[in-house]
């Protein structure tokens, strides 16, 4: 592991210990949870914002909305 230095203002400093001491964490396992939580929702933007690229690129045909919606029922029989 690799130790950085960083500055927190005095009063989310207080935040994150009462919050931390809360759940049983100190503050360097609240702020790599809070890093690796930023990294996941950075992943999942960067997803979508392809996903949308991709479909502006090639649209998806409305008529296909068909097939897909009987693909999806299930048969009770």
């Amino acid at each position: 592991m690799t130790n950085v230095q960083i500055a927190i203002d005095e009063s989310l400093l207080d935040e994150i210990n009462k919050v931390g001491e809360h759940h049983g964490l100190d503050l360097t396992q609240v702020i790599r949870e809070a890093l690796q939580a930023w990294l996941k929702r950075r992943e999942g933007l960067r997803f979508e914002q392809d996903w949308i690229a991709a479909l502006k690129k090639n649209p998806d045909e409305a008529g296909r909305a068909e097939v897909w919606s009987e693909a999806q029922t299930w048969s009770e029989s």
